[in-house]
């Protein structure tokens, strides 16, 4: 008798072999998804929601995933019984099942019944797509936030903001100025930080992305799902926090060698705290001395043309020399304001276009009241509360060899061939430029 041998290998083979042996296999491959998808502890968990914006997109996919998962029971359930009940190891041309057309019941069911789920599931998918996306022009606080490679700017505007009106990528990043520029009058924002999004809790904030250089992606999953930010186009997204604490993020659109590296956190705050953190942020930073202080007025003063050096030059005041952090200061203004500003320091020489692809550099006027630098991926602050200083020295030290970048073709800070005198009166102005977190944020914000 000729056997007729099935053409079918491997996986279908082995659900041929046994039933016992395929459903060994499911359970196998269930228990480790099951297994894989938990994390105790993990920063980035979108089944956490902590904002009510988040909870919208957790009630919508939580049934979607329960359907899901009962269809796929059925389809496995279903294999599985017609496995057990029709198959056999091999066939001969005698008991070769009677081959049949058509089923039109069965077609009918299997076409209905799957579009009227789906059907269901648009109706609230849509509902909450609404939803997410209505915005506030008029909205008291807007942030709109810039990618680039490879760290995220946060830049604050107050009393309301239509994108449409009042930003382009044009405009540089010094705060409280207006600006025509392609036929706009810009509105400058009143702060501008990077890496830490600090919000008021209880409040929605109305969030325009944008990119500067290739395409990112911004994902704070606690809070919202994931909004891309893109080159020439302004996307609006929001975010709100029910609680006080902090909320990790990550770019998840590939963007180059230090695409993993590039993190952000939403650091949610009482009212009261964010109006102190406010108050703080909008204030331009000085000099830690008398001494400091009254040589950068005369710097900027020769800037602005109030004051000739060449003509009294027994009247120019030497660089300050007293202070570290004054000598750190002298040394901002000649050696970082090519890509960095510092409002209230050299707010006079800064051009507004850093010498980078993306053509910025965070702001660093209230560096130290951060908790996280260098795209979110090292710490100021230890545990204990004490300044990072060794991991802020290597960085000054030579950036590219503490995060891949690609200094030369302008993407990431360069290595600037600073002294050790030089990197240590800079760690000292930097770590003066602004008030200490407390000590709750510095261990919540800590990063590994």
């Amino acid at each position: 008798m000729k056997r007729i041998s099935s053409p079918h290998t491997g996986s279908i083979g082995a659900f041929r072999r046994g039933p016992r042996r395929a459903l060994a296999l499911v359970g196998t491959l269930g228990v480790s998804a099951f297994v894989t998808s938990c994390a105790s502890g993990a920063e980035l968990d979108t089944m956490k929601p902590k904002g009510p914006t988040a909870d919208d997109l957790h009630n919508l996919i939580v049934p979607v995933f329960i359907v899901a998962g009962v269809v796929l029971a059925l389809v496995i359930g279903g294999t599985i019984l017609m496995i057990r009940k029709f198959g056999v190891k091999e066939y001969t041309e005698v008991d070769f099942p009677e081959q049949i057309h058509g089923n039109t019941r069965l077609e009918i069911g299997w076409t209905i019944v799957p579009a009227m789920i789906l059907a269901v599931v648009a109706v609230f998918t849509v509902s909450v797509l609404q939803t997410q996306n209505k915005y506030h022009k008029d909205q008291a606080l807007s942030v709109v936030v810039v990618g680039q490679q490879w760290w995220w700017e946060y830049r604050y505007y107050d009393g309301g903001f239509d994108p449409a009106k009042n930003y382009d990528l044009g405009i540089d990043v010094r705060l409280n100025e207006i600006q025509n520029h392609k036929g706009k009058t810009e509105k400058h924002p009143v702060i501008v930080t990077a890496t830490q999004l600090v919000v008021p809790v209880g409040t929605e904030i109305d969030l325009y992305i944008t990119s500067r250089d290739v395409n990112h992606s911004h994902w704070i999953p606690a809070l919202n799902g994931k909004r891309d930010a893109i080159p020439g186009r302004i996307q609006p997204w929001k975010i709100e926090a029910d609680d006080p604490g902090v909320y990790f993020g990550q770019c998840t659109e590939f963007c180059g060698l230090s695409h993993s590296r590039m993190r952000m956190q939403v650091v949610a705050m009482t009212d009261a705290d964010f109006q102190t953190w406010w108050a703080q942020q909008k204030a331009p930073a000085t000099a830690t001395t008398p001494e400091g202080q009254a040589w950068l007025d005369q710097q900027k003063a020769i800037t602005a043309g109030t004051f000739n050096s060449k003509v009294d030059p027994s009247k120019v005041l030497a660089a300050p020399t007293a202070s570290a952090a004054d000598r750190g200061m002298a040394i901002f203004r000649g050696q970082c304001t090519r890509c960095h500003l510092a409002t209230g320091i050299n707010e006079d020489i800064y051009t507004g276009e850093a010498q980078q692809v993306s053509k910025a550099a965070p702001n660093l006027t209230h560096f130290s009241s951060r908790t996280t630098y260098a795209g979110g991926i090292f710490n100021l602050y230890n545990p204990d509360g004490t300044v990072n200083r060794p991991q802020l020295e290597a960085w000054l030290r030579n950036p590219p060899k503490e995060k891949p970048a690609y200094a030369v073709g302008e993407r990431g800070m360069p290595n600037l061939q600073l002294s050790e005198p030089q990197i240590n009166d800079l760690v000292e102005y930097l770590l003066s430029t602004g008030t200490k977190p407390a000590a709750e944020i510095i261990t919540k914000t800590e990063v590994e």
